[in-house]
């Protein structure tokens, strides 16, 4: 099979499955689980947890587990849905110590049953978050073994083969995930991996579908909110963009991530103040790598370069806060260097951490950094990889349109900066006017504005 062609059957199973009824960094390559180590007291695992310092639902349902495991030390159940809790923790609040809180709860309930698919399906997600992707497939393949339909199980594995850009794989693992049980979850990683393999319409159809069937957490369903709206956000549909975030923030109204995305949005429409609240709030929850570039970002634009470089200096602390903690954050960092020329040689190095990467994001990232470092035969086998299965990103053929054109091939240059241009006229507050510019240097000229009025609205995107 070539590389580059999905299963043949698998577009059709997933349409079967659907009309049954049926949602930055660094991978630490290491040995995968033997055996669960001695874990600590009871006592001093619960002791470890912070108390709860609101009242989500979140928070009530670490107390609840919390509780129930004290009184029971012995109810792997107990522990495991505490685990399931703290990990919902930092979705919310980006605190990422809770992924070690997590662990130890999952150990506490392996230590008392060590047969609890549950458990293992667990200690997978733990590393899955930590990008420990090798550990993530062994974790859930011990808890697929125990018990056959566990879709969860197949979702992590699924995750871990988009994050290593083994897409076909990743089609394969979901597909069972959808088999055994339909649901937001299923849905949603349907939707991004057929968005990051070029189905845009189908990726919004499917996201929209998950949006409509719920999960446990109002903060699962505005991931997926944010996520279709950053699909939109990407073909230049501004409107129903906003439209959808808004409708997210009613719910959820301190959520990082959804204020992020209409932080990007406002930055698209040019409404720079909004932007600027909107990001502002979402680094008041959680401060965030690539947040604290934006933002600084808008201060350059609208003439505050003190404030920009503010910015920048609470995103560079944040990245050691990150790395004191293993929580890797390179490939953004990588980004963000690249972007800023800072740092470039760091840059390029912490990108080629993932120098054999088939991930379209990490190949892109890889390719710009090439590129800064004057690195042009690297940077055009690099971007190769990142445009391979059309992913509708503005930004993917910007990079790429800017490494033609440097290395003096005009038309394939402008091919790719139009596109970007075509996509989305406003991707970047900085970047969609170094793409315009370097388009009319070439020859060309950018796209119209009718270039977004032929997008549908969101309520017309359907299967």
């Amino acid at each position: 099979m070539n590389n580059l062609s999905l299963p043949k059957t698998l577009l059709a199973l997933l349409a079967c499955t659907l009309a049954a009824g049926g949602c930055a960094t660094h991978r630490t390559a290491s040995p995968g689980p033997t055996a669960a180590p001695a874990p600590p007291t009871a006592d001093a695992v619960l002791a470890a947890i912070p108390a709860p310092g609101s009242v989500t639902l979140t928070d009530k349902a670490i107390a609840k587990w919390t509780g129930k495991a004290r009184a029971n030390p012995a109810d792997d159940k107990a522990w495991v849905n505490l685990g399931d809790a703290l990990m919902q923790k930092p979705r919310e609040t980006a605190d990422y110590h809770y992924y070690g809180y997590a662990e130890q709860a999952y150990t506490q309930a392996l230590a008392h049953n060590p047969g609890s698919a549950d458990a293992l399906t667990g200690m997978a997600w733990v590393t899955s978050d930590r990008h420990q992707f090798d550990k993530s497939v062994e974790w859930a393949n011990k808890a697929i073994a125990l018990e056959p339909r566990n879709n969860t199980a197949y979702g992590l594995i699924g995750d871990a083969n988009v994050e290593l850009g083994q897409y076909n794989d990743a089609y394969a693992a979901y597909q069972k995930m959808l088999d055994i049980r339909p649901d937001a979850s299923s849905y949603s990683r349907g939707a991004h991996l057929l968005y990051l393999t070029g189905n845009p319409r189908k990726a919004t159809w499917l996201m929209a579908k998950a949006i409509k069937t719920g999960a446990p957490y109002a903060e699962n369903t505005t991931w997926c909110s944010t996520q279709l709206a950053l699909m939109l956000f990407n073909e230049g549909a501004l409107l129903p963009a906003d439209q959808i975030l808004q409708d997210a923030l009613k719910g959820t109204p301190n959520n990082y991530r959804a204020l992020a995305a209409m932080g990007m949005v406002q930055a698209a429409k040019k409404n720079y103040p909004a932007a600027i609240a909107d990001y502002k709030k979402s680094l008041a929850v959680a401060p965030e790598i690539t947040s604290l570039a934006a933002l600084g970002d808008l201060y350059a634009v609208t003439g505050d370069k003190a404030e920009a470089e503010r910015q920048y200096a609470l995103l560079e602390e944040l990245h050691k806060r990150n790395t004191d903690i293993s929580v890797h954050d390179h490939m953004q960092m990588a980004q963000f260097y690249a972007d800023h020329d800072r740092n470039l040689v760091q840059a390029m190095q912490f990108a080629e951490e993932h120098k054999l990467t088939k991930n379209v994001n990490e190949a892109d990232t890889l390719a710009w950094c090439y590129y800064k470092n004057g690195l042009q035969a690297q940077a055009k086998a690099a971007i190769t990889t990142a445009l391979a299965w059309h992913t509708p990103d503005a930004r993917i053929y910007f990079h790429a349109g800017m490494i033609y054109a440097k290395d003096g091939d005009r038309v394939t240059g402008g091919k790719y900066l139009a596109e970007a241009l075509s996509l989305n006229p406003n991707f970047s507050p900085i970047f969609a006017r170094t793409a315009a510019d370097t388009l009319a240097q070439l020859g060309s000229h950018p796209p119209t504005a009718q270039a977004s009025a032929r997008l549908p609205s969101a309520q017309s995107y359907g299967p």
